[in-house]
């Protein structure tokens, strides 16, 4: 991945991104591919994972990456702005369906792996614990649990919400599959394969040669408990790899 400086992209126009470097950040990963879906060209900048990333807070008001801006228009970070704007800006390769049923469900499954306390919120806080709760945590993980907001009674829940996410996530899989589809919703490709692709690396990551990081970084986002592990239907993996190899470049650029 080649990258211009902060300043370029703060001061640039078209269409930027930021990136947490060195890391399958599936926020960013999954915008960046429906950028790249879409044929949007775009330049790219770091995040630094745990690092202060004061240009960037102060030009975007944002706790963390990805950041998107487009022209003069104020730089957005929510998952759902991201996507509302690369609608916009590529029409003529919608993602989103037409048919309010299908919308519904879309952005409804979208939520539900993207949002707050969705599968990934969820998975961040069960991968942060260790760390945060031994009192030893480094100053860079300490900051992002202030900034993900680090609640015991979400700390708690975190497990069993990812087990009945990933369970309802394989059930709509098998019904689709039934039904003749290869998709989360209808049957042509919607933000949810792009979202469960990117996010499933949080849950069996993919091998080097592929995902590409740090060895370090690979054993803290491999370890799981147990339960969460077995909820893992073989089905979201199939998934995964036939989008990750028609749609995502590989190796993914971090």
């Amino acid at each position: 991945m080649e990258y211009v400086s902060p300043n370029d992209v703060i001061n640039g126009d078209g269409l930027r991104i930021v990136l947490v470097q060195h890391r399958p950040s599936p926020w960013g990963q999954a915008a960046k591919a429906m950028m790249e879906y879409k044929g949007l060209s775009y330049t790219a900048a770091p995040w630094e994972g745990g690092g202060t990333n004061d240009e960037i807070v102060n030009w975007s008001g944002a706790k963390g990456a990805p950041v998107v801006a487009w022209n003069d228009e104020a730089p957005i970070n929510r998952w759902d702005d991201i996507l509302f704007l690369l609608e916009r800006l590529a029409p003529e390769k919608p993602l989103i369906p037409e048919s309010v049923e299908d919308r519904v469900l879309t952005l409804g499954l979208s939520y539900e792996i993207c949002g707050e306390l969705g599968l990934g919120w969820n998975r961040r806080l069960s991968l942060f614990r260790p760390g945060l709760e031994s009192g030893q945590a480094p100053e860079g993980l300490k900051r992002m649990g202030s900034k993900y907001g680090f609640y015991p009674d979400d700390v708690a829940r975190a497990d069993e919400r990812q087990i009945a996410t990933l369970q309802a996530l394989a059930k709509r899989l098998k019904a689709q599959q039934q039904a003749g589809s290869e998709f989360f919703v209808g049957n042509s490709i919607t933000p949810v394969d792009f979202y469960w692709t990117a996010f499933s690396n949080l849950f069996a990551l993919m091998p080097p040669e592929i995902c590409p990081m740090a060895k370090e970084s690979r054993a803290m986002f491999e370890a799981m408990d147990d339960s969460v592990r077995n909820a893992i239907d073989p089905i979201l993996i199939e998934h995964r790899d036939r989008i990750m190899a028609n749609y995502f470049k590989i190796p993914m650029e971090m």
